[in-house]
């Protein structure tokens, strides 16, 4: 593993969201992802429309891989075919943090150029990075997911 990390804004969907809270949701997929360690800024779309948390993913794997890890559980092997599709990879959402909400309205009003992921990009160094360093403050308390034991029926959940 890496000791570089990666640090970027990522955009869910509010109910994608609300399993993030929840501590539901362990693994975040998609097709593309860095290999590194990431540290991304959670951008919630409509009808939210605002930077809402902070996660940490580590521990890039293809979603491929599994077929053999959960080759026992039939349930399983379908849903890593489905999520197939449209992913490629998996990274385990190892601390995530809600933070108090900076609306897009206020985005763009005090960064502008500011551009809503579509999927996600990368802040480092950025304006936006300073900014949201001194405008994101943590609520509650942090999730963290132990994944020293990862049954089959935890992967690839919609």
């Amino acid at each position: 593993m890496s000791d570089e990390m990666r640090t970027m804004l990522l955009s869910f969907k509010v109910d994608v969201y609300k399993r993030v809270i929840t501590g539901e949701k362990i693994y975040e997929y998609r097709k593309v992802f860095p290999d590194e360690l990431v540290v991304a800024y959670l951008y919630v779309s409509a009808p939210v429309k605002a930077i809402t948390g902070i996660m940490k993913l580590n521990n890039k794997t293809s979603i491929e891989s599994w077929k053999d890890k959960y080759s026992y559980d039939d349930k399983a092997l379908t849903r890593i075919d489905e999520y197939l599709v449209h992913h490629k990879y998996a990274m385990e959402i190892t601390e995530f943090q809600e933070t108090n909400r900076i609306p897009l309205e206020q985005l763009r009003d005090e960064m502008p150029g500011f551009v809503v992921p579509q999927m996600y990009y990368y802040i480092e160094n950025s304006e936006l990075l300073k900014y949201l360093g001194k405008k994101l403050q943590p609520i509650g308390e942090k999730i963290v997911h132990d994944f020293s034991d990862i049954s089959s029926d935890l992967i690839c959940k919609h």
